[in-house]
């Protein structure tokens, strides 16, 4: 099994990219971490959690999360977003490596992708063979962000300044695709990399 760690800049395509990547190897064991936090964040003792800790109140009426008030909180107090990731990366990362675990012991799965945004930023402990990120040109990436999150744009710069540039994290990686174009040319990218990606696997 090859391990695969998939990262890149909020907005450019790394969603896009893995949708691609497990269509074409439909035997991939996928690993979101912005689903498992999506997750994490409707426990209701994991909001009481965060709540007490930011001494916030976060809870909507029917006592589910506010997550436009916490997205707010977060990329406006920088202290609050540490705050928050202490509570939630330890269990995104005890998630991801019980998947990966169970890919491994599976005996029948080519590839383990796993979608970490802040692959480089959180020093995420992921045992993997490559590194991909997925870019695009900064103006393209703001403005897919506002689009997409129909955000304010000094809330947008915010959220784009708690992350590497795209330009450093392609520099890390192993593997770059560029997502600056149309839907056709990520497709290209993505069926040309996994030709490589066999035949050195073949090799």
């Amino acid at each position: 099994m090859i391990s695969l760690a998939l990262t890149g800049g909020i907005a450019a395509g790394k969603s896009t990219f893995a949708r691609l990547f497990c269509s074409l190897v439909p035997d991939t064991f996928f690993f979101d971490s912005d689903a498992c936090v999506h997750e994490l964040l409707t426990r209701r003792g994991i909001v009481a959690s965060i709540a007490g800790s930011l001494g916030q109140a976060l809870s909507c009426a029917d006592g589910s999360l506010d997550r436009g008030r916490l997205r707010e909180l977060i990329f406006r107090q920088p202290e609050c977003r540490r705050v928050l990731e202490g509570i939630l990366h330890p269990l995104v990362r005890e998630s991801c490596a019980a998947l990966q675990k169970q890919a491994a012991e599976s005996g029948r799965v080519s590839y383990f992708l796993a979608d970490v945004p802040l692959l480089y930023e959180s020093g995420f402990p992921l045992q993997r063979d490559l590194d991909i990120a997925v870019g695009c040109g900064p103006q393209t990436q703001r403005a897919r962000l506002m689009v997409r999150s129909g955000m304010t744009p000094d809330l947008a710069e915010k959220i784009l300044a708690a992350q590497l540039p795209v330009a450093e994290k392609l520099d890390r990686a192993d593997v770059a695709i560029w997502n600056g174009g149309s839907t056709d040319a990520l497709i290209r990218q993505t069926e040309h990399f996994l030709l490589w990606l066999k035949n050195k696997s073949s090799n």
